[in-house]
């Protein structure tokens, strides 16, 4: 499959949000079940979009298509580690919080919980924005990328950081959404 071809995109690696949804928008016309269309090739195009919409998935995507790809398995990037422990402490901080409000018998005791998890939230805010920062310090190795001026090792480096960047914000957003 390829997921740039489905979705009328160009084989390049990076573009908006708005661009991507707007190509799927545009291409589900075409093949949607209620437009005439057929389930399974929907399904490949929702598949294209989900391969697409992660950086992660997109990179190795475009990788395989172009015949670089590497080998994405391995750890991070050592300087990810220190991010890595941040995010950790973090999201038991949140989850500590949430068995205790959980824990708790009483509106009042619950009352009590309010401040500790306004706190909570913002740290958890505040650690979303930073590994979303890391997602675009990776991102911007794109064009280097696409120019051919990365290894393949380089580029499976950056697959695996993107992979777990994405896992990590899949998280503490999964978190963030019990804490509210």
């Amino acid at each position: 499959m390829d997921a740039f071809e489905l979705l009328g995109l160009p084989r390049k690696l990076e573009f908006s949000e708005n661009e991507l949804r707007a190509a799927f928008r545009e291409a589900g016309k075409q093949v949607h079940p209620d437009a005439g269309g057929c389930e399974a090739e929907f399904a490949k195009l929702q598949e294209a979009f989900l391969t697409l919409s992660s950086p992660s998935r997109r990179l190795k995507h475009w990788l395989a298509l172009t015949d670089r790809a590497g080998d994405d398995r391995g750890a991070i990037a050592p300087s990810l580690m220190e991010l890595f422990g941040k995010v950790g402490e973090v999201l038991q901080r949140a989850d500590a919080v949430v068995r205790k409000r959980d824990e708790a018998k009483s509106a009042l005791a619950r009352a009590l919980l309010e401040s500790e998890i306004h706190v909570c939230r913002e740290a958890v805010e505040a650690m979303i924005e930073e590994v979303e920062t890391s997602i675009a310090g990776e991102s911007s190795a794109f064009p280097q990328i696409e120019a051919g001026e990365t290894t393949p090792e380089q580029a499976g480096q950056i697959v695996r950081n993107l992979a777990f960047l994405e896992k990590w914000r899949a998280n503490l957003r999964e978190r963030f959404a019990r804490l509210v």
